[in-house]
């Protein structure tokens, strides 16, 4: 059968034979009946819980109409040959929209009508927290707390390790209840939580040890409620000897016997008294609180012992919340710190969300087992920008903002500029910032420590808020005794110093004035130098020349002395370069 309604749901394999069940919503299914709204022209609105089916039933229209399910231009499911229901897959938020159901007859336009769904998911409602079982003899009761929420929520009760031992189940759709033994908790407290995807409420138990009459740090004072909410109030005592203790509202002792709990029956107000393990326990039961039921409830036990509680019930909602206007945290943080807000609210808080400067939506991060949450927090990686808080509760809205400013450790960039002879600095760094120069004369002997450097005149800057900016700094060296140069900044994060040092050669300058002393003195010593040299290198090379002209006048003698022994040799001519004197040797 199913798969029949599925089957006609995309128009294939659908017969007159096809028979599909009534239309009935139910845990897994939403029912959508557009035959009541034949006379209706505004759009229909339907709201689902995240995950249901919607089933468009076809049933009350007349003939066999072709019906379409439209969304935009698309036409996502159709209806024909006597089907009468289409069935669309379990739904999502992205499903949420505006859609057009249109049905036709015999090529005929029978109607068309826009619905709009909301598929949402809800938080769950704050429990109800209640006794049952109130009737069973020598048993003590059962505690029921009740919720519902879109998923249906899951029901925990506190420190219960045993999740066997509570009895849960779905009373209806969206609705939960579960069932646990009060046995478990007769010396302490106890609270339910409903939890869903959306997030968490809780309702407690508000017990009184009557064994002294200072309050303990977990007993409260004052509880704050709205109508229709329940209310369980305990005082309890040791003693197998001791009788029950006894309830009064504003000095008016409340009868236990008048005001017995009785099962089944919605009571205003009743009373249970219990024993468990020698402890006697008197229970204050009201289901459903009315103004009426504000005022102050004291519990006393035999031996004078009492507590006071001052129950408030209005329906006068109110919201408020602090955040810093500004947060400021360097980049390795970011990832690691989470904003928070302190909010206060009645009844419940029903939205919180952080916007973020890209524009995001993240849900709060909300304390968990609480029945008022006190703080919010977002603990995503930060951004530097403005961040947003939505809040909304007892149907009041606001937004707060706090700005954000994410810093990394600044990064010196110098440059030298050799047209003007400045050194220039740029920088990204936090505001506001104090910014200046600092210069080592060189006829110190160390520029390590921080007395061996002084500012530059007016070179201290002094930035305006903001959160991160580009600073341009510049100074020309001559302001300082030497080359030696640092940048140093300050902002709420710290402080931080960068040396420069710059070796910048001396222009060449042209003057036809008179010239120093010791320049001349130098120009007069280098010329007396050149000149020595000049006689040096002379004399050596005039030395060199004679004595290789006495050599070559030795060789000439030799060889017209050998020509006079040995005729042949006459013939033979030869010439030295370089012998300017010439020896002829005549016989006889």
């Amino acid at each position: 059968m199913i798969t029949a309604v599925l089957l006609c749901a995309v128009g294939a394999l659908c017969s007159d034979d096809v028979k599909t069940p009534a239309c009935v919503s139910s845990h897994e299914a939403a029912c959508l009946l557009p035959a009541d709204y034949l006379n209706r022209s505004a759009p229909i609105s339907k709201e689902l819980a995240v995950g249901k089916k919607l089933i468009i039933s076809l049933e009350g229209l007349s003939g066999s109409p072709v019906c379409h399910w439209i969304r935009g231009e698309d036409r996502v499911m159709t209806a024909r040959n006597g089907s009468q229901s289409m069935v669309t897959p379990p739904l999502s938020e992205t499903d949420s929209g505006e859609y057009t159901l249109t049905c036709d007859s015999n090529n005929a336009a029978m109607f068309s009508t826009t619905v709009i769904l909301h598929v949402v998911m809800k938080r769950p409602t704050k429990p109800q927290l209640m006794l049952d079982g109130v009737d069973v003899s020598d048993t003590s009761p059962l505690f029921k707390c009740v919720s519902e929420g879109f998923p249906n929520p899951t029901i925990t009760w506190s420190g219960n390790k045993n999740v066997d031992e509570a009895k849960m189940f779905k009373a209806s759709d969206k609705r939960t209840e579960s069932k646990i033994s009060s046995a478990q908790y007769y010396n302490r407290g106890m609270m339910c939580c409903a939890t869903n995807a959306e997030g968490q409420e809780c309702s407690q138990l508000y017990d009184y040890d009557l064994q002294s009459s200072v309050m303990n740090k977990d007993e409260v004072s004052t509880v704050t409620l709205s109508k229709g909410q329940s209310l369980l109030l305990r005082c309890r005592v040791k003693g197998y000897s001791e009788k029950s203790p006894v309830w009064e509202k504003g000095g008016r002792q409340l009868d236990a016997r008048t005001l017995a709990c009785k099962p089944e029956e919605e009571e205003e107000m009743c009373i249970k008294n219990d024993s468990h393990y020698g402890v006697r326990m008197a229970y204050l039961s009201i289901r459903s609180v009315r103004e009426e039921h504000s005022g102050t409830y004291t519990c006393t036990s035999t031996d004078k012992n009492s507590k006071s509680v001052y129950v408030h019930v209005s329906d006068e909602g109110f919201l408020s919340a602090q955040l810093d206007e500004t947060k400021i945290i360097s980049a390795q943080e970011a990832s690691s710190t989470c904003l928070q807000a302190t909010v206060s609210y009645h009844p419940v808080l029903q939205h919180c969300s952080w916007e973020t400067p890209d524009k995001n939506r993240t849900k709060c991060v909300r304390e968990t087992w609480v029945t008022q949450h006190r703080t919010v927090k977002l603990c995503d990686p930060l951004i530097s920008g403005d961040y947003k808080l939505h809040l909304e509760a007892g149907e009041q809205n606001e937004t707060k903002t706090i700005s954000v400013c994410v810093v990394d450790e600044p990064k010196f960039n110098f440059s030298f500029n050799k047209d003007d002879g400045t050194i220039n600095l740029e920088t990204f760094s936090l505001l506001p910032a104090n910014y200046t120069w600092m210069f080592c004369s060189e006829l110190n002997d160390s520029c390590e420590t921080d007395s061996s450097w002084d500012e530059v005149p007016n070179a201290f800057k002094a930035d305006s808020v903001s959160c991160n900016k580009t600073i341009k700094s510049s100074v020309k060296p001559d302001l300082g005794d030497g080359h030696h140069l640092k940048f140093c900044l300050t902002n709420s994060l710290g402080s931080w110093c960068q040396s420069y040092h710059i070796i910048i050669p001396p222009a060449v300058q042209y003057s036809i004035g008179k010239q120093p002393q010791d320049i001349i003195f130098l120009l007069k010593a280098g010329n007396i130098t050149l000149l020595l040299a000049l006689v040096v290198v002379s004399t050596v090379l005039i030395f060199f020349i004679k004595k290789k002209n006495f050599r070559s006048t030795g060789e000439s003698l030799e060889l017209q002395e050998s020509r006079l022994h040995h005729p042949a040799l006459n013939q033979t001519s030869c010439h030295y370069r370089n012998v300017s004197t010439t020896v002829d040797i005549s016989e006889g």
